[in-house]
């Protein structure tokens, strides 16, 4: 991590960070008197202590963190093992002396660690029993193997054996708990169609809200857990147990993840259920070996580059699911703020998702850094390209395997080198970028700063009105998009907008070149393009017609959805796998 001691007092600007995750903490700290035994200078590279922090742990629980520095290096050794596992390791950190915490929050910056998914801290004052009742109401925190810490001399080891009995006492609690469910499911058939379907995994969730919505109209009762959990990184190893209880399922759907990868562990595999996974990204990011992949029952990847990849980790079926348009057509009426907007791109620069990893790289691992600059030199990324090949060899001998936030880094820098080239090409043509902050900072955007509209649109009301309003939607791929389309390009058409795309091999088996949708293949075709359709109003307005009406026809998530539920009865033996054909 980054250590920055250039503010003289961090107290005011911790607080100001712990307050409205922490209630009620702001108190206390204010009224605690300065600790006379507190001293010495804040946490540094120079002075941290050493750590061996044990990588097959998913839980590393620190008591008494205040004045030893041990929580600055565990979060940052944490983080760098996450870099390639991408195990969802989290840091628990306890503190029960308001006095050392106020001095420990005067001398260093907490924000990082107080502002992380992964890091939770838990203030056992001012009675003492604020622990026991924190893991009382959440007792999915210690199913997990963890790990325990002393944070310096004032700890005993009275205090130590105190603390690890209460987290046994509330794992073995779980554990007994799964095994009543379990024996109380023993021998439950799951029916030949699924007729209970539920997303467990958080993000895309626009993504997953279009599945459900697709296979309800199917006939199937779908839904997506709502995890409303702030401590949803934290209780998700078990707190499946619950939402299953409550209502049993027959599949569960996971999305960038399968059942092992979601809840760290295999206790979900005793369960009576069929598991599919479906990887809308690199899959390199998420599944490293065999185990990984353990109960699938079918996995689905939205390109067909990576089944090689998935079918030498399982012998589960491996089919390629593309994406789909998962907008509301209805929504998709031109509107006044939009209709003077020559030419339209949505989408993420990706700086936010390389440039701290950047930047964490050059300090702890610059030759990994050099490799991943050597594969961008190596390839031209104007052209859809498989970065995996040629990733793997100069990471080798970087002396790591390609995978996990690695294959992060190198995708979204090559996104985000693309995305500048071929819009930088369209700058002066009336063009408006919609996305995250990135494109409005001239560090990484340069010209293109000046098209930046401010803002993203919401997904499900502002987008289909954006892009049945503009003259031309342009569309620029992922790097992780190889031979397939991304899903903006099922959305543009399915609201009857134009798009403008650069070529592919799946736009050529799923539409037409000058009949649904206008491909390009170097940035003077897309000036020469965008000039032409821009002058020809009446051609334009009739490609958007004809893509529209194929996309609706052909390329929905109800068509994706069958796909899945088709390989999932096929693998269990019955003569069905989905009810509508």
């Amino acid at each position: 991590m980054t250590w920055d001691r250039r503010e003289p007092d961090w107290f005011e600007r911790n607080l100001e960070c712990l307050k409205p995750i922490y209630p009620g903490v702001e108190a206390p700290l204010r009224n605690a008197s300065p600790c006379p035994d507190f001293y010495g200078p804040g946490p540094s590279p120079d002075n941290a202590p050493r750590i061996t922090c044990d990588p097959r742990a998913d839980l590393h629980v620190l008591d008494r963190f205040a004045g030893g520095g041990l929580a600055f290096a565990l979060f940052e050794r944490i983080q760098k093992l996450d870099l390639l596992e991408r195990r969802g390791r989290r840091l628990l950190l306890i503190e029960d002396r308001p006095d050392w915490l106020r001095s420990e929050l005067f001398r260093a910056d907490w924000r990082p660690l107080i502002q992380s998914e992964n890091c939770l801290f838990v203030f056992d004052f001012p009675r003492g029993d604020e622990l026991r009742r924190f893991l009382e109401r959440y007792p999915e925190i210690a199913h997990a193997e963890a790990v325990f810490y002393s944070g310096g001399p004032y700890s005993s080891p009275e205090r130590d054996q105190k603390l690890r009995a209460l987290f046994s006492f509330c794992r073995k609690g779980i554990a007994r708990h799964m095994e009543t469910v379990c024996q109380e499911q023993k021998g439950r058939r799951i029916p030949p169609y699924p007729r209970t379907i539920r997303f467990p995994v958080a993000g895309h969730n626009y993504l997953q809200d279009a599945c459900v919505s697709a296979f309800r109209r199917l006939g199937y009762g779908a839904e997506r857990w709502q995890w409303k959990n702030p401590l949803y990184r934290f209780v998700r190893p078990a707190a499946w147990v619950h939402e299953w209880k409550n209502t049993p399922v027959d599949l569960l759907f996971f999305l960038n993840a399968t059942p092992v990868t979601f809840t760290g562990g295999t206790d979900i595999l005793r369960f009576p259920w069929k598991h599919l996974a479906w990887f809308v990204d690199h899959p390199r990011r998420y599944v490293f070996e065999a185990s990984d992949l353990a109960g699938c029952d079918g996995i689905g990847v939205f390109d067909r580059a990576y089944i090689p990849y998935l079918r030498s980790l399982t012998d589960a079926p491996v089919i390629e699911v593309r994406t789909g348009y998962g907008i509301d057509p209805g929504q998709a009426r031109v509107d006044p703020e939009f209709a003077e907007i020559d030419i339209a791109f949505v989408g993420e620069l990706g700086a936010q998702g390389y440039a701290p990893l950047e930047r964490a790289l050059a300090d702890w691992r610059p030759e990994w850094l050099t490799a991943a600059d050597s594969v961008l030199r190596e390839v031209d990324l104007s052209r859809p390209v498989d970065l995996t090949p040629p990733a793997q060899k100069r990471f080798a001998q970087a002396g790591v395997n390609y995978q996990g936030a690695l294959v992060d880094y190198l995708e979204n820098k090559a996104t985000a080198l693309r995305r500048r080239y071929y819009l930088e090409a369209a700058a002066d043509r009336g063009l408006r970028i919609f996305g995250d902050h990135d494109w409005g900072d001239p560090v990484h955007t340069g010209p293109l700063g000046a098209c930046y509209a401010g803002r993203r649109l919401e997904y499900a009301t502002e987008l289909p009105a954006l892009y049945a309003s503009a003259k031309i939607n342009i569309n620029i791929f992922h790097a992780q998009c190889v031979t397939a389309p991304n899903p903006r390009v099922y959305d543009v058409l399915a609201a009857g907008g134009f798009l403008l795309t650069p070529a592919n091999p799946g736009l050529e088996e799923e539409f037409v070149d000058g009949r649904d949708l206008v491909v390009f293949r170097t940035r003077e075709e897309l000036r020469e393009r965008v000039d032409y359709y821009l002058a020809h109003p009446r051609e334009r307005r009739e490609i958007a017609k004809n893509g529209r009406k194929h996309t609706l026809a052909s390329h929905g998530y109800h068509d994706r959805m069958q796909r899945f539920l088709y390989v999932s009865g096929r693998k269990s033996g019955e003569s069905h796998g989905y009810l509508c054909g």
